[in-house]
């Protein structure tokens, strides 16, 4: 007699490097998790400095990498983190990283800027180029406006995210880019 051995479940993975924007995505990619019936994969890359130069001999870029996605996670997840979340810390370029991550992955959830973006950019290198090269649908957060269901308690006011419940303040309002008015003759 053959036992069949059931697929594994589709899974929602997640960038994240500890910023605000990461942070956002990862109440996104949450909610997307529970919406489809999928895993959390919540995935960090570190890479070995380009200079060994005053980097202590008893640092240990695994163990800071899984701390800080323990703490995003209990920053907004809560601190019972749900048991169908697995954090991932993997080596390399984040990009690299994310796309390895994110091979076979239901959908590819980024921030719009990490740590490494410059202000002025709406869309940061590593989630442009995950953008770009993804094999699986990729989606971008952009803005403060939590997902449906979001709690207060799940998105700390701390990294951004505000909900209309979180003392009685309103959320804050997407922002729009103006409509473009033709000129005369229709010419821009």
């Amino acid at each position: 007699m053959t036992q069949s051995i059931p697929p594994p479940a589709p899974r929602i993975v997640v960038g994240v490097d500890g910023s605000s924007s990461a942070k956002r995505a990862l109440a996104w990619a949450h909610f997307m998790a529970r919406t489809t019936g999928s895993v959390l994969e919540v995935v960090t890359a570190w890479q070995n400095p380009a200079s060994w130069t005053g980097v202590a001999d008893d640092w240990d870029p695994v163990a800071e990498a899984r701390a800080m996605l323990r703490a995003c996670c209990a920053e907004v997840l809560g601190d019972g983190r749900p048991p169908d979340v697995r954090l991932t810390v993997l080596e390399g370029p984040a990009t690299a990283a994310l796309l390895s991550a994110a091979a076979g992955a239901r959908m590819l959830v980024l921030g719009s800027r990490g740590h490494g973006g410059f202000a002025g950019l709406l869309l940061g290198s590593v989630s442009a180029a995950c953008a770009e090269h993804a094999a699986c649908p990729t989606l971008i957060v952009h803005g403060d406006d939590p997902p449906p269901g979001a709690t207060p308690a799940s998105l700390p006011e701390n990294h951004g995210v505000r909900h209309p419940d979180d003392a009685g303040r309103p959320a804050a309002a997407p922002v729009r880019r103006p409509a473009h008015k033709p000129t005369a003759g229709g010419a821009r």
